[in-house]
């Protein structure tokens, strides 16, 4: 049914489509980033015409199976500001970290997943189907860190943990949230976040289609006292949000590149992202830049969409 429907619909012949699934996991660019805590990751970066099916098979399908409210990442009307938001008026904050995320969610797993949650809400696949639709999302038998795919599917398959987890953190008067492979638990008293990671551990037993493990090297104690960052964002001790003081210090610095047309393209677009991410967190921050650099230029900046625009001088 499912290959038939994105044939009519793509005006792609099936044997195409079946032949692409077959060779997908040849279809990747992998190349490596570097981490912000050192090290490198590993990227693997499907072609268009593979990343075109994976969304369609996000819209068509994944996009009707249930999300539980914790998770904030990759998800219409939420994001890194209200991830952090949520936590924003507790005072203690414990952060914690699934090892190998997206990659620790197998193919044979992904496809059972699926179809269980496909027949649940009324929709008919065949074995034909959900292999296609396995050799599609996944890389060499596992999800991938660069498939527009991967987290639409793990926030699906990561349901039944959030509901577990949120429901204990409230019985406890605590703010749990996920965004991705971070957890974040916060209380508003001192003393209430012991014994949150055997939580975590008795909550993910008996889910067969996870298999997570926490990273204990990447585990944090936050706390009011001193600067909270949760997903990037800085809660501070007056419980406001902000970007940070060395964030807006670049930001600042490249916009003086700008305005003196000494910035590349890559800079400038990764310019206007930082640009927009520190207005939605501090809006207040906007104002400060059009009396240091003047209104029109924050202007042209906000507004410049696939141009090059050199600043306004």
């Amino acid at each position: 049914m499912l290959i038939e429907l994105l044939s009519r619909t793509a005006k792609i012949p099936e044997a195409k489509l079946v032949s692409l699934a077959e060779s997908a996991s040849r279809r990747y660019k992998v190349y490596t980033i570097p981490k912000r805590t050192g090290g490198e990751r590993v990227i693997e970066h499907p072609s268009r015409e593979l990343k075109a099916i994976q969304r369609w098979i996000v819209r068509a399908l994944i996009s009707r199976f249930p999300l539980h409210e914790s998770a904030t990442a990759y998800r219409k009307g939420t994001g890194i500001r209200e991830n952090a938001e949520r936590h924003r008026k507790t005072k203690f904050t414990n952060r914690y970290d699934f090892a190998s995320f997206f990659p620790s969610f197998s193919q044979a797993r992904v496809v059972q997943y699926i179809g269980e949650q496909a027949k649940a809400v009324g929709i008919d696949l065949s074995e034909r189907d959900l292999e296609f639709i396995g050799n599609i999302v996944c890389r060499n038998g596992r999800l991938t860190i660069g498939a527009p795919s991967s987290p639409a599917i793990t926030n699906a398959m990561m349901f039944e943990f959030d509901r577990r987890m949120h429901e204990d953190c409230h019985a406890k008067g605590l703010v749990y949230t996920r965004y991705a492979d971070d957890l974040f638990v916060s209380s508003f008293e001192p003393g209430q976040l012991d014994g949150i990671e055997k939580v975590i551990v008795k909550n993910k037993r008996g889910i067969s289609h996870l298999r997570l493990r926490l990273n204990h090297q990447k585990t944090a104690y936050l706390s009011k006292k001193y600067r909270r960052v949760i997903t990037g964002v800085v809660i501070t001790p007056q419980h406001t949000l902000s970007i940070g003081r060395e964030r807006k210090r670049e930001v600042k610095a490249l916009i003086h590149k700008w305005i003196k047309g000494d910035i590349d393209p890559t800079n400038f677009y990764y310019m206007r992202g930082l640009f927009s991410f520190a207005i939605d967190i501090e809006p207040e921050f906007e104002k400060r830049l059009a009396e240091k650099y003047g209104a029109a230029r924050i202007r042209q900046l906000r507004s410049a969409d696939h141009d090059f625009p050199i600043g306004l001088i």
